[in-house]
C-alpha cells in the first residue's frame, strides 16, 4: 500500500524520481504479467522495459513478484497513527469505531493508486492466483499493526480478543469499500464510501450501556 505526502512540494527531486521509477516498474511488471504470465518474462526484460540495470531493480524490489504486487517500503505516516492512539485518551475519549473510521478514511485519502491501477491489479491476481499468499502475508502484517494500535489506545491486555475482532471486521469492510470506491460509475470519495459502510455496520450493533461492555478498562467506561 502506497501512502503519499499531503503535497508534492514536500518531495525533493531525487525522491520524486525514485517514486516515478518505482511506479514505472510496478506498471510494467503488471502489464508483462497480464501479457505473458508471471513466468513469461524475466527481471532483465522488465529492466529493459524501464531502462534501468538489474542492480537498480533490486534497490526497489527483492523479487519480480514484489514488483508485480507493488511492494512498498513506505509505512503509514506516524502522525496519523499517533493521533489514533491519542484519541482514546482525550476527554471524553473518541469512541473506538469513530476513531477507526477516521483512520481508514485518512488512509484512503492518502492512497496513491488510480482506478485503472486497481483494476489492473485485480486482473493480475485473477490470472496469477499464486500471488495471493504473498498478498495475504502483507495484509496480515498490516492487520497486526492495527491490532497493536488498538491495544495501546484502549489499554487492553495484548491477548484481549476485541482488537483482533475489530481489525478483522473493519479491515474487511475497508477492503470491500475499496472495491466500491474503484467501481465504474462511483462518484463518491473513499472517505464517503467507508463512512457509509461503517454507518451501516452500526445498525447491526446498537450501543450498549457502558456497564454492559465487559473487558474494557475503567478509563473507557462512563463514570456516571
Amino acid at each position: 500500500m502506497y501512502f503519499m505526502p499531503n503535497s508534492a512540494k514536500e518531495l525533493g527531486l531525487r525522491e520524486r524520481k525514485r517514486l516515478q521509477t518505482r511506479s514505472s516498474l510496478v506498471a510494467a511488471a503488471r502489464r508483462l504479467t497480464l501479457e505473458h504470465g508471471l513466468g513469461g518474462f524475466t527481471v532483465e526484460q522488465l529492466c529493459d522495459e524501464i531502462g534501468i540495470s538489474r542492480r537498480t531493480f533490486f534497490n526497489y524490489f527483492p523479487s519480480k513478484e514484489d514488483a508485480v504486487l507493488g511492494h512498498s517500503d513506505e509505512e503509514a505516516p506516524g502522525e496519523i497513527l499517533d493521533a489514533f492512539v491519542a484519541s482514546g485518551r482525550s476527554d471524553p475519549p473518541t469512541p473506538l469505531i469513530d476513531a477507526l473510521t477516521d483512520l481508514f478514511a485518512e488512509f484512503g485519502i492518502r492512497l496513491a493508486i488510480s482506478r485503472e491501477e486497481y483494476q489492473m491489479m485485480s486482473a493480475v491476481l485473477h490470472r496469477e492466483p499464486q500471488l495471493m499468499p504473498r498478498l495475504f502475508a502483507r495484509a496480515e502484517s498490516k492487520s497486526q499493526l492495527l491490532v497493536d494500535l488498538i491495544v495501546a489506545r484502549e489499554g487492553l491486555p495484548a491477548d484481549h480478543p476485541m482488537p483482533r475482532v475489530a481489525t478483522f471486521v473493519l479491515g474487511g469492510l475497508a477492503r470491500r469499500s475499496l472495491d466500491e470506491f474503484f467501481a465504474e460509475g462511483n462518484d463518491l470519495s473513499y472517505p464517503d464510501v467507508i463512512r457509509r459502510n461503517i454507518d451501516a455496520l452500526r445498525l447491526l450493533f446498537p450501543p450498549r450501556p457502558p456497564e454492559a461492555a465487559p473487558g474494557l478498562p475503567a478509563s473507557n467506561q462512563d463514570p456516571s
